[in-house]
């Protein structure tokens, strides 16, 4: 009985199995360069943590150009399912409110957030005011109120005020304009201030509930309002958002700063089936080698 055909395999097998044990532990092992003397040996440090630096870029590189790029993000910020998440929670917590009967003021201020909503009042409230007495000038308000009362009083019963009245503004026009202009600009902040003032400290003043349940009713389409506000809020600032993230540079920091044991822990615990299989893979290609071997000689 020709016993090499049985042994030389074998012996294959093992010679490929530990060949390929060694070469996968080689990758990681040893973590640091090894000297006899001033002679560093050969291999050492293993491949991953000699390389440690470059691979830690170029996985940096993959993940932050190629698989989370503004692209995808994008599209998976944007996608229906997120829609439908952010909707449900959004629903879900509209209803929860609804049933409040604590005042909205008495809510902010558990939130602690009622001082910045004072000031966002308060600083909205001097905008608006002058901001709107503006905006009536630019429109020339004044000359449609002068152009309305025109109109009125030439339509007036009494002969004496439809043809002396309206003659009488179109003379003085320019200098009623003026009046009328300044008049807007000197009363109008004040009033639309106070405005604002009134209706604000009624509004905080309202059960939390009730608010909701006016605000629903006053826009019946705010889910689709509050999703193209969100939409375009990604589509105006997500690039630079992830410039100032630099998803690159966060996943190159965050894996230079693995120990090596640890990222030999991580990566065995990723590719430990794939690597089994290369060591498997030089048994089977050792035992074949050697029953080869021995059938050519």
């Amino acid at each position: 009985m020709n016993y090499e055909l049985i042994t030389a395999p074998i012996i294959g097998a093992a010679i490929g199995t530990v060949t390929n044990g060694i070469a996968i532990r080689m990758l990681f092992r040893p973590w640091k360069p090894v000297f006899i003397g001033k002679f560093q040996l050969p291999f050492t440090p293993g491949l991953i943590p000699k390389e440690k630096p470059r691979i830690a870029k170029s996985i940096a590189d993959v993940i932050g150009n190629n698989l989370l790029d503004d692209a995808t993000i994008r599209k998976s910020l944007l996608s229906d399912d997120i829609k439908t998440k952010i909707t449900t929670a959004l629903n879900q917590k509209i209803e929860s409110l609804s049933e409040s009967t604590e005042t909205l003021s008495g809510l902010l201020d558990s939130k602690g957030i009622m001082t910045v909503v004072d000031d966002k009042e308060k600083s909205l409230k001097d905008t608006a005011g002058s901001g709107i007495a503006r905006k009536m000038i630019d429109m020339n308000v004044a000359s449609s109120l002068l152009d309305f009362a025109e109109e009125e009083l030439a339509n007036n019963s009494n002969p004496l005020i439809s043809g002396f009245a309206p003659k009488a503004i179109s003379s003085a026009r320019d200098s009623l304009v003026k009046k009328i202009n300044d008049l807007i600009t000197e009363k109008a902040p004040t009033l639309i201030s106070g405005l604002i003032d009134k209706e604000y400290e009624k509004l905080k003043d309202k059960p939390v509930g009730e608010t909701i349940i006016y605000l629903k009713e006053k826009f019946p389409d705010y889910e689709e309002k509050l999703w193209a506000l969100y939409s375009g809020f990604i589509e105006k600032y997500l690039t630079n958002l992830l410039k100032g993230f630099n998803i690159s540079g966060i996943v190159e920091q965050k894996i230079n700063e693995f120990e090596l044991p640890e990222l030999e822990k991580l990566i065995m615990d990723i590719a430990r089936k794939e690597l089994n299989a290369l060591v498997a893979l030089g048994g089977l290609l050792g035992f074949l080698m050697g029953f080869l071997n021995v059938l050519l000689g």
